[in-house]
């Protein structure tokens, strides 16, 4: 009886403490990520996969690429059928410029998710001329720069950088969807907002996120 009570309390704390991580992860806290999620490293209370998973984002969020490259494979150990987990590595292979490595990543990926348009837009990249290539990596590395700018809630220099970083690579609606939830949720203005909604969705038609985002933005206007 005793034991089942302190893994029942083991489990609470560490699920609290891997939801604690998660949330520095997607605020763009990857050091504080990091440091929460190692705490659970060798925790059974957990979904092993999306621990180390998430722990890779932290690591490469902090440019520490080899480390998050390494917490990717053991996420893909526990479970190689997942497509993500394959496209994510690839995205790490890029900025390590390993293109091979890249390319059988991204096809283990397209394996598993077959036509699925992002992994194609990414062995474009993968498998594109020397130029494109490169202005692919001044795209992340703008898009990082960014982040930084919103954590110290610089919102007009965030969206000069983001707006930089489309003239580099546009080939997703990712940065358009980001630039106008700032203009939304940050500068107030609807207008513009509302513009650069339109332009994700030019991209990425069926992107269910960009289609709220538009329509919650007119609604309110």
């Amino acid at each position: 009886m005793l034991n089942k009570i302190k893994n029942f309390f083991k489990k609470f704390k560490d699920k609290k403490l891997f939801n604690q991580g998660i949330k520095k992860l997607d605020d763009g806290y990857y050091q504080e990520a990091a440091e929460i999620l190692f705490q659970i490293e060798d925790s059974q209370q957990v979904d092993r996969e999306m621990l180390f998973f998430n722990l890779a984002g932290a690591l490469i969020g902090q440019d520490k690429l080899d480390e998050g490259e390494e917490y990717l494979n053991k996420a893909i150990e526990i479970e190689a059928e997942h497509d993500f987990l394959w496209a994510t590595l690839a995205e790490v292979n890029i900025l390590q410029k390993k293109w091979e490595a890249a390319k059988k990543a991204i096809n283990k990926a397209l394996e598993l998710e077959p036509g699925k348009e992002i992994y194609e837009r990414k062995k474009e990249v993968i498998c594109g001329s020397e130029e494109l290539k490169e202005n692919y990596l001044k795209y992340f590395k703008l898009l990082k720069e960014s982040v930084e700018e919103q954590k110290k809630e610089n919102w007009q220099q965030s969206v000069e950088l983001l707006r930089d970083a489309v003239d580099y690579y546009d080939q997703t609606g990712y940065v358009y969807n980001q630039i106008g939830a700032i203009y939304n949720n940050n500068l107030g203005n609807k207008e513009l907002a509302a513009q650069f909604f339109k332009k994700a969705i030019e991209k990425e038609p069926d992107n269910e996120v960009f289609i709220r985002n538009l329509k919650q933005v007119l609604k309110n206007s």
